[in-house]
């Protein structure tokens, strides 16, 4: 299987792939859309990640998690498939460590790919619960441009970077992939008996163009089954569909300047998500309380001249406050 190139220890310590790897893992991705990074992260790195997602999800049982994804937006769950949740969960601790997330291996494999101007446009964990079925397949994003024959000649303009906290074996549901599908028309169908899936290791980093279709499968397993996602683009891209009603990338200000100057570039979104976050917040503090509609005994002191809470587009002195 010529997608999966192993990285040894000396690689891990340096930082870099040899030039043997890089080679096949370059080659690897660009024929199929995918490469699998076999033991790229530490384990105790990883074994840090997991902890830290346990500390702050762990006791979201599915059910729990459909609750959370119900919520109104800006909603950090998003409900992907059956029992399967994306989850916007904010960098820090080892979930944001720089060797996670600015790590110099992953860094030198994406440069050729995206460019030195690269940015990590997005960070989520996907969690797929016991008795979760197949996902749809799916690209995570469609091709660029519609005219026949062009966009899957164009190259990659973002990677999506998978690194399972769990040993995910074929029970447990790893992910199927139809490699060499980022060349694939759009109209192109993925046939099942086409797919490929292996099983993948606490350590791992799978790599896959955002043009590939792919799928989670089921979670046959007693055990939920977390994978961090971590999207890098070429600058000018960002996520308009997936990324609707939330955020990509949750860095608060105070962790993003405390990065070293070398790892701001990369993370310059984080930067401007946060900015924008705490905007709107500001922009929030200025304005009046929000009312139940349905609840006229909650809503305290109306000025006169406002409108109405009940939204008749009066104002309270001519609706609900004539009888005041």
């Amino acid at each position: 299987m010529d997608w999966i190139v192993a990285v040894s220890t000396d690689e891990i310590a340096s930082g870099r792939l040899a030039p043997g790897s890089e080679r096949d893992a370059q080659a690897a991705f660009r024929e199929h859309g995918c490469v699998l990074l076999r033991g790229a992260f530490p384990r105790p790195t990883i074994e840090a990640m997991y902890d830290d997602y346990l500390s702050r999800c762990g006791a979201l049982d599915a059910r729990g998690m459909e609750d959370e994804a119900a919520k109104p937006p800006p909603n950090r769950f998003l409900r992907v498939g059956d029992a399967r949740y994306e989850i916007t969960l904010q960098v820090s601790g080892a979930l944001g460590a720089l060797e996670v997330i600015a790590n110099s291996l992953l860094r030198q494999f994406l440069r050729p790919l995206l460019g030195d101007d690269m940015l990590l446009s997005g960070f989520t964990v996907v969690v797929s619960h016991p008795g979760a079925s197949q996902q749809h397949i799916h690209r995570d994003y469609s091709h660029l441009f519609a005219e026949p024959g062009v966009a899957p000649s164009l190259p990659v303009y973002a990677v999506n970077a998978a690194v399972p906290l769990i040993d995910v074996d074929i029970v447990t549901g790893p992910t199927g992939i139809w490699l060499g599908s980022h060349r694939w028309a759009p109209n192109v169908v993925a046939q099942l008996q086409t797919m490929t899936s292996c099983s993948f290791q606490r350590g791992d980093c799978i790599l896959l163009d955002y043009r590939t279709l792919h799928t989670g499968l089921p979670n046959l397993s007693h055990r939920a089954r977390p994978i961090a996602y971590m999207v890098y683009t070429r600058p000018w891209f960002f996520d308009e569909v997936n990324h609707v009603n939330r955020i990509s990338l949750d860095m608060s200000l105070e962790h993003y300047e405390q990065l070293p100057e070398s790892a701001r570039p990369l993370l310059i979104r984080a930067l401007s998500q946060a900015i924008r976050t705490r905007w709107y917040e500001a922009d929030m503090r200025g304005r009046a309380p929000r009312r139940d509609a349905n609840n006229p005994s909650a809503w305290g002191k109306v000025g006169r001249n406002e409108p109405c809470a009940c939204g008749s587009g009066r104002k309270y002195k001519q609706c609900h406050g004539r009888s005041a």
